[in-house]
């Protein structure tokens, strides 16, 4: 079903949410839910873990969390501002959460070249004291899919023929729920 390496993954972010006493929202692109699921299969993670926005398009991007047309049409989809604001968004949407993650990129095929394999990931957290926004962001990083790839080596990690963009997405969840755990861990 779901491979270990990801299992794995998910069991520390929980771990680490646990560990804190946060609660975690996320808004996922390129990897279209696979986070959320990974997480919604851990028993009790219910106290841990508000949901997730699974926003593909731009008009959802931007109506469902509130990503600006400037940011878009100035960076697109596949840019730290726009995961930024991804974060930021999907915060504000979720009030009892603390912390949010996001992720977006252009993982293939047929992507222009300078995005192709590029995700990324932004990580926001509640500020009680920011009465404004009630979020700040904390970290926006970017990655090449086929560079954490090279670091997986799938071939032993599933038995499945995987495609590269499945690969891709593969590697990409798993590149988010190791930020979440290391932005969460003291």
């Amino acid at each position: 079903m779901l491979p270990d390496f990801l299992m794995q993954a998910a069991i520390q972010v929980k771990s680490a949410l646990v560990q804190r006493d946060e609660k975690l929202v996320l808004a996922e692109s390129c990897t279209g839910g696979l986070a959320a699921t990974l997480m919604t299969s851990l028993p009790g993670i219910s106290e841990y873990f508000c949901g997730s926005a699974v926003v593909y398009r731009w008009d959802t991007k931007m109506k469902w969390l509130g990503v600006q047309r400037e940011t878009l049409d100035e960076y697109t989809d596949v840019s730290l501002e726009t995961a930024r604001e991804m974060a930021v968004g999907v915060l504000r949407q979720t009030p009892e959460a603390t912390l949010s993650a996001s992720i977006t990129g252009h993982l293939g095929p047929d992507a222009p070249i300078d995005q192709d394999g590029i995700i990324c990931i932004s990580l926001a957290r509640s500020d009680a004291d920011e009465a404004q926004t009630g979020a700040e962001w904390i970290l926006a990083e970017s990655y090449q899919c086929d560079d954490l790839l090279t670091r997986l080596d799938l071939n032993t990690q599933t038995d499945q023929e995987l495609t590269l963009r499945q690969q891709r997405q593969l590697a990409a969840a798993h590149q988010l729920l190791n930020l979440i755990t290391a932005t969460i861990e003291p």
